[in-house]
């Protein structure tokens, strides 16, 4: 009888429920995943067993490094990395016409190694087939990591960068203009120039600089924007028809005519913007059209003071009229090169300013005589000469409100070529002649005017030796190289300043606004010295009749606010040398000495008398 319930088991002739068996030997698949687990497991075996040293073989930087640990191979690499940082690095720069060989010090250009990274790629695990290869067949040489400061580098490659670098010369066309008036084009020939790109040499450095042997570096040739043949071009395309007639400018109802001898010079003709143009220097250009016509153009006059009686009072400005240089240029070279040159250049001339307004002037405040003072010259006429030299430099000075004073510059240096003489002065305790001597009374007379002004003075030195036309105590001496005159205007107000000599004096007055009552107190003398006298007899010897006295003296200034206020004093203690009277000759007190005894004379016999 047949079971129609349980068809499962008539087809498998198994219990329903039982767990089928597998044939293994009929999956050949499952074998060969089998066997890529096993693999795979091994693979990583080997890879995880391998890494953690180095492989076999393997040099760094000449080093064999094979078999070592990551410490073992850290301590390596930082030695290789100290001795590499101190070890300069040679460059040598070809090309162009260019042969400099330089050094690079790797510790300040930003070069080091990388030991952690370099340590880390040969002693990490060898996941990698070509790297477990190198494991299980031998190492290699490998070169290390490095970092690199690319900043710091091209700051270290830029010295020699610089000392190979050769700026291009641009050609240009000028213009000889010779004796007769006639004007010729001159030729200035284009010349490359060099240089080497410092960013560019950081990397070649960068990629070679474990290498030992100098790195090699090549600089670029720096062309000129035009050529040699676009100069020459220009001859007779620009620069001959500039010259070729006369040049007429025109402005401010004004005309002059220019012949090309008085422009030619003003013109150039170079590249501009990678283009051969004719370019014009407008200041040239102004002074040939004023040399031929000096009312063209007006110069402006600054405000000014003018004393009248004991006042002084501001004398207006005077705005001028002026070409402005670049337009004048510009209108040249249209004039020149355009389309249909005029050679008539029309301008417009441009109202000039001064540089000291009226209402400037005005606003300082110089209104009053606020002190004078006057020392008697000497008979000397080339002292007198120079102090008349001095005082035109010092005339007309204004300062403005807390503006500092120094004779020394407003002078300037007292030499011959600037028309100073030579004229006694004191130097080393003695009276001797150099140029500029008298200048020390301008400085003097000066000075007794800031003392009564009330100035603020800042340096001054009196003489060493007394000089009994000035005020004792009150004066100031003056050296081009170590003695300054020096005050401040501190009034709160302009300070004009006049200077000059009248009749046999030397006179210094200041105007303003008198801010302080001043008054001057002179100690008695102190100390008083007196010099010896001394015979001299040598060749070089200058006597001195007129000795004078050395004293200590104190000077005080008492300052007093105007409309009132708490007084000020300041002193000054001066200390003079005295010096010693000279003769020149021996000391007549001196005993002469003996005569030297002579031998008396002895006879001598007659000649004897030839025989007859």
């Amino acid at each position: 009888m047949t079971n129609t319930d349980h068809p499962a088991q008539q087809e498998t002739g198994r219990p329903t429920g039982a767990r089928p068996r597998r044939s293994w030997a009929r999956r050949p698949a499952t074998w060969v995943g089998l066997g890529a687990v096993v693999v795979a497991g091994g693979y990583c075996a080997a890879a995880l067993a391998l890494g953690g040293q180095a492989p076999r073989g393997t040099t760094v930087l000449g080093q064999d490094v094979g078999g070592q640990d990551r410490a073992a191979l850290d301590r390596t690499l930082t030695r290789s990395a100290q001795e590499l940082r101190a070890r300069p690095v040679a460059v040598q720069v070809t090309g162009a016409g260019a042969s400099t060989s330089a050094e690079v010090v790797p510790a300040q250009a930003g070069l080091s190694l990388d030991v952690d990274r370099t340590v880390e790629r040969l002693t990490g695990p060898a996941w990698a087939p070509a790297q477990l290869w190198r494991h299980l067949a031998g190492g290699e040489t490998v070169t290390p990591d490095v970092d690199v400061d690319t900043g710091a580098l091209e700051a270290a490659l830029r010295p020699v960068a610089d000392a190979v670098a050769v700026a291009p010369v641009e050609g240009a066309v000028t213009f000889d203009v010779r004796a007769d008036g006639s004007v010729e084009p001159a030729v200035t020939a284009p010349v490359p120039g060099r240089a080497l790109d410092a960013r560019e040499a950081a990397g070649q450095v960068a990629d070679r600089w474990l290498g030992g042997g100098p790195v090699p570096l090549r600089a670029d040739v720096v062309e000129t924007s035009v050529d040699a043949a676009g100069i020459d071009a220009a001859v007779d395309g620009l620069a001959r028809p500039a010259v070729a007639g006369d040049l007429v400018v025109a402005g401010g109802g004004r005309e002059v005519t220019l012949a090309p001898a008085a422009f030619a010079r003003s013109l150039a003709v170079r590249p501009v913007d990678g283009r051969v143009a004719l370019v014009a220097d407008g200041e040239g250009l102004q002074a040939a059209v004023t040399a031929a016509d000096p009312q063209f153009e007006t110069a402006p006059q600054d405000a000014r003071i003018e004393i009248v009686g004991d006042r002084p009072q501001v004398v207006p400005a005077v705005a001028g009229r002026a070409v402005p240089a670049a337009d004048l240029a510009t209108a040249v070279t249209g004039a020149l090169t355009g389309a249909a040159p005029s050679r008539r250049a029309e301008v417009a001339l441009a109202e000039s300013q001064p540089g000291l307004t009226t209402e400037e002037l005005s606003s300082l405040g110089i209104v009053e005589r606020i002190s004078t003072f006057a020392t008697k010259l000497t008979p000397d006429a080339q002292r007198t000469d120079n102090i008349r030299i001095a005082a035109r430099y010092v005339d007309g000075t204004i300062l403005r409100p807390g503006e500092e004073f120094s004779l020394n510059d407003t002078v300037g240096e007292r030499t011959p070529e600037r028309g100073f003489h030579k004229a006694p002065v004191i130097s080393g305790g003695r009276l001797v002649d150099d140029y500029g001597g008298g200048v020390s009374q301008l400085s003097t007379t000066l000075f007794n005017n800031v003392f009564f002004a009330g100035l603020d003075e800042i340096e001054h030195k009196p003489h060493s030796l007394y000089i009994s036309r000035y005020p004792e105590g009150r004066e100031a001496t003056l050296d081009w190289r170590s003695i300054d005159n020096r005050f401040r205007n501190d009034s709160g107000h302009g300070v004009y300043v006049q200077a000059g000599i009248v009749g046999n004096q030397v006179v210094v007055s200041m105007y303003g606004t008198k801010f302080r009552d001043v008054e001057s107190i002179t100690s008695p003398r102190r100390n008083v010295r007196t010099g010896r006298t001394v015979y001299d007899t040598s060749a070089g010897c200058t006597p001195n009749s007129t000795p004078h006295t050395g004293f200590t003296v104190d000077v005080t200034r008492v300052m007093t606010p105007v409309g009132g206020g708490p007084e000020e004093r300041e002193t000054w203690t001066t200390v003079y040398n005295s010096d010693n009277r000279v003769v020149c000759g021996p000391d007549p007190s001196t005993p002469k000495p003996a005569p030297t005894p002579t031998a008396p004379a002895t006879a001598s016999a007659p000649p004897a008398t030839p025989a007859q």
